[in-house]
């Protein structure tokens, strides 16, 4: 199965197994060693993965109105959708749904609603900005990426691409969790460093990230533009443990339905080619 974007699917053969879907390492000998994802957001500048859940409810009927519209029925594994947000010049009115994007599906527009919401006062106040933007501010396209993942399958580690997309980026994870592996490019644009301020971690060069069913990451400066971030193509996740104690436990993955908002740049909007 191959996405229709520019970083292939890729796919590892299942694990013969009966486990749970939350299990011991140590109870399966048979499951090889994968790398120990955290569950706690890495120390890369731009990048917040704050402690909250969309609603179970709202997850059942996002994912719902997903794979009915987009996936039942039909070989694909992607759908991408385009709104645009109005100013209060182009209606004249505090259209709530158009600071979203006009264009968009409902029920994404209370997705990005809820969003709002949640993310207020858990990310700064220039990024909130940027993701929501105020009453007034210049109109914008944004972009609705649905993806499909059935377990096995991953997505090449990439960089969204730096000539359609703007800086920040929301992705919400629905009906599954996996590991997202983030790491950092060698080499950075002179541009694209200057513009997330060159910010530098340490000396680790990859970070496995935890991310659970109904989680939201966000991606923003430094970690959109000098980190790639993928997923491994596998079945099962090896995770800390909650406590960081405990021995690490053992995530089966299930099929998993991404949801990804990003903006396109000024000149952006007329789709040629594939995405990332």
């Amino acid at each position: 199965m191959t996405q229709s974007t520019g970083d292939d699917i890729t796919s590892l053969s299942p694990v013969d197994s009966n486990d749970s879907d939350l299990d011991s390492l140590f109870d399966e000998p048979c499951i090889p060693a994968h790398p120990i994802a955290i569950r706690t957001p890495p120390p890369i500048p731009g990048l917040f993965f704050p402690p909250v859940f969309l609603p179970p409810e709202l997850e059942d009927e996002i994912a719902s109105e997903c794979e009915r519209l987009y996936f039942e029925g039909r070989n694909v594994n992607q759908a991408m959708l385009f709104g645009r947000t109005a100013s209060g010049a182009d209606s004249g009115a505090d259209d709530r749904d158009a600071r979203m994007g006009k264009g968009l599906p409902p029920f994404l527009i209370s997705l990005l609603h809820h969003l709002s919401g949640v993310l207020q006062h858990r990310i700064p106040d220039t990024l909130y900005d940027i993701l929501f933007p105020p009453w007034g501010a210049l109109p914008r396209a944004r972009q609705a990426i649905v993806n499909l993942y059935h377990p096995g399958e991953g997505i090449t580690p990439h960089v969204d691409l730096l000539n359609r997309f703007d800086d920040g980026i929301i992705g919400v994870s629905l009906r599954s969790g996996c590991v997202m592996t983030f790491e950092r490019v060698a080499e950075i644009l002179t541009c694209q460093q200057e513009r997330c301020h060159g910010e530098v971690v340490g000396s680790q060069s990859r970070w496995d990230l935890y991310l659970p069913e109904r989680s939201i990451l966000i991606l923003s400066k430094d970690a959109r533009y000098g980190w790639t971030h993928g997923i491994p193509g596998r079945t099962h996740d090896l995770v800390e443990s909650e406590d960081k104690e405990q021995e690490p436990h053992l995530f089966r993955r299930g099929t998993r339905l991404s949801i990804t908002f990003r903006w396109l740049l000024p000149g952006a909007d007329v789709v040629g080619g594939p995405d990332p």
